[in-house]
């Protein structure tokens, strides 16, 4: 409702007043309502850009499934709570809560229905609100919404995710899967090859080869003459000069009995050049490993819609269906198919990242979502923790571990924090499942 009001207020008082000079009539503003109303997400991407069609989409869907729960809730839970509670509460407020109905009730099972029944809207709703979001996925640099008619390459191209990456001698049969499935429309094939898994090659072999570098000149230096070798003097700086070559001596010594020369460490480097160089030249030779994603290009634009349809049908109705061993080989049942974007595309921006770096940012952005989640979905519960704790929290509860099993057992706030953070908590395992299609393309 916020947004809402937030929404309206700047469509009155910044976007009317930059329009015109003078404020429209109340016929001219609802008309106007009216049409940005009847626009569809599409429209309002190419007028005012796809961040915006994602934030009304999003504000929408939430506004929908917010709005069912609430009155579900206040329908149904909240007459529960108070009139057929009879726990003794002396907060009002707790009283419309679950911790008015007495422990071993049967009404508590209500309670699970309805979070069950939270959690299946929830799911659909968060479902439904994510295939509305697809058309905004794709964008140009300047992060407005590809258009799907744009004379380009792409509208001709499909992209396949969830391959093999080591596809080998399969990557013919890759391609006449696709070639009989649609005969004489296939004009080609690209299958790319892993650029990051490059990348991480030739940066390795760059740093063996200075090692190796490095260590030959090293080796080279000791059979230099030492400058103080003979030199004729017998003070204390020859004796220290002696007594360090012994020193060199016995550690070389020490070193050659457990194999940890400079000759040995030499010939791994020189092994493991050798093996980067053999991996390197899998590359030159288009025979290295893939990246996971494939490039169909078909001969009309119709084809290519007509495959993204069928690869779509395909998936809904995947239960029951049985694969050959080719199709098994080849991970068909975790294939993807869906429409390339633009060569200009910004969803080529991030490609790249390294496993580590999408782990952290995961871990990151899902446990401040958690937090949140915790917080504003049982503050009450929360609040009431804190304040039932600190009126124990003394030197005689810290010695007695009794004390604090007692609090726990009899604070009604622990039920609550179940019933009203579990609902949550199930919608945060939905939206786990999230990853970007290719986060592990390079």
């Amino acid at each position: 409702m916020i947004g809402l009001l937030c929404c309206v207020s700047i469509f009155l008082f910044l976007k009317l007043r930059s329009d015109h000079r003078r404020m429209p009539g109340p016929s001219a503003i609802l008309s106007k309502l009216l049409a940005v109303w009847s626009a569809t997400c599409r429209e309002i991407a190419r007028h005012c850009g796809a961040d915006a069609a994602q934030f009304l989409l999003i504000e929408g869907g939430s506004f929908v499934l917010l709005f069912s729960i609430a009155l579900l809730a206040l329908s149904i839970m909240l007459p529960l709570n108070l009139y057929a509670g009879t726990a003794v509460l002396s907060d009002e407020l707790s009283k419309t809560m679950i911790t008015h109905i007495k422990k071993g009730s049967a009404l508590l099972w209500l309670h699970f229905v309805f979070v069950v029944v939270v959690v299946v809207i929830s799911h659909f709703g968060i479902s439904a609100i994510e295939a509305r979001l697809k058309f905004t996925r794709f964008r140009d640099g300047n992060g407005n919404v590809s258009d799907p008619n744009a004379d380009s390459m792409a509208v001709f191209t499909v992209m396949v995710q969830g391959l093999p990456k080591n596809l080998g001698s399969d990557r013919v049969e890759f391609e006449e899967c696709f070639r009989q499935k649609y005969p004489g429309k296939v004009y080609k094939i690209i299958i790319p090859m892993d650029l990051c898994a490059l990348d991480d090659l030739a940066t390795e072999l760059v740093r063996v080869r200075d090692e190796i570098t490095w260590l030959v000149a090293k080796m080279d230096s000791r059979l230099l003459p030492d400058e103080f070798e003979n030199s004729g003097d017998d003070g204390v700086l020859s004796f220290l000069m002696g007594l360090w070559g012994k020193v060199k001596v016995m550690w070389s010594g020490v070193a050659e009995r457990f194999g940890f020369t400079d000759d040995e460490k030499l010939r791994k480097l020189q092994e493991l050049r050798a093996d980067l160089e053999s991996q390197l030249a899998f590359y030159k030779e288009g025979r290295a490993q893939g990246a996971g994603v494939a490039f169909v290009v078909f001969k009309d634009v119709y084809t290519a819609n007509k495959a993204v349809q069928d690869f779509r049908n395909e998936r809904s109705r995947r239960t029951g269906k049985f694969f050959s061993v080719t199709e098994l080989r080849l991970q068909r049942n975790q294939w993807k198919v869906e429409r390339a974007p633009l060569e200009t595309d910004i969803y080529w921006n991030h490609l790249g990242l390294t496993k580590i770096a999408l782990i952290v940012r995961r871990v990151i952005v899902n446990t401040i979502l958690l937090l949140i989640l915790v917080f504003f979905s049982s503050p009450l519960a929360l609040i009431s923790a804190l304040v039932s704790a600190g009126r124990i929290f003394n030197a005689e509860a810290l010695d007695s571990a009794q004390s604090w099993l007692t609090w726990v057992q009899t604070s009604g706030w622990i039920g609550s924090l179940i019933f009203q953070f579990m609902p949550n908590m199930f919608i945060f395992l939905k939206t786990l499942n999230w990853k970007s299609p290719l986060d592990t393309l390079f």
